[in-house]
């Protein structure tokens, strides 16, 4: 499966959100000192919401699609590397944490037995879904170890960079403040020097997970033989 689509739609995506900070730039005064209007403190704030919007759909995009190209390839209970079932079992897992006592054991037995048997069965591509209504770094980070990638971390400025963008997004979204005081604290070439981390950090992440499909490590080295990755 090719990730060239998922690059692609992120791309058109981000793009629209250039144009409208090079609008946003065109509208603000060069000198720091002369205040901004209030529709441009309006537009800088929304320009946050529609920013953390791009890199949200980008996510969620990637992780359902890498989910979809996975399940294609009818890989067998066993095959799966064993961090990996924490989402291949997700739904067991579910049916496990909501038992009662007396279904403890019955819903234990199902998860074990599952995990060494030949079935093939598909997989939730929106297995995530709820957890990626907000992007925070940390959310990110336990959606990458459960795929079981090891290895990655998240530089500080870019961690700074993404908590600040979805407290912002929260704050204008749930109405905690509004667009022009979320928009007022940030000239364009803060907003620019944002974007540009988030973009960079999104395609970053599309190439983690490319590789990590490409390299078939969501099976078990002595399974990845059975299975030709598409």
């Amino acid at each position: 499966m090719s990730f060239n689509l998922i690059r692609t739609k992120a791309r058109s995506r981000f793009g629209e959100t250039q144009i409208y900070l090079n609008y946003l730039i065109s509208l603000e005064p060069n000198d720091p000192t002369i205040p901004a209007t209030l529709e441009l403190k309006i537009m800088k704030g929304l320009f946050q919401v529609q920013l953390y919007s791009s890199l949200e759909k980008t996510v969620n995009e990637l992780i359902e699609n890498t989910l979809t190209y996975i399940s294609s390839n009818s890989v067998k209970s066993s095959h799966y590397a064993l961090p990996f079932n924490s989402i291949s079992l997700v739904d067991k897992l579910k049916a496990f944490k909501d038992c009662g006592y007396n279904n403890f054991f019955n819903k234990a037995l199902e998860i074990f037995t599952e995990l060494n048997s030949s079935n093939i069965n598909p997989l939730n591509e929106t297995a995530f879904s709820n957890n990626l209504q907000n992007i925070w770094t940390k959310t990110i980070e336990e959606v990458i170890k459960s795929f079981g990638v090891t290895g990655f971390s998240i530089d500080p400025r870019v961690r700074a960079t993404i908590d600040e963008l979805v407290d912002k997004r929260n704050a204008v979204a749930h109405g905690r403040e509004s667009a022009a005081v979320v928009g007022e604290r940030f000239r364009t070439d803060v907003l620019r020097s944002k974007m540009e981390i988030i973009n960079t950090f999104s395609f970053q992440l599309i190439d983690l997970f490319e590789d990590y499909y490409t390299k078939k490590n969501f099976l078990k080295s002595t399974a990845k033989r059975f299975y030709t990755v598409v």
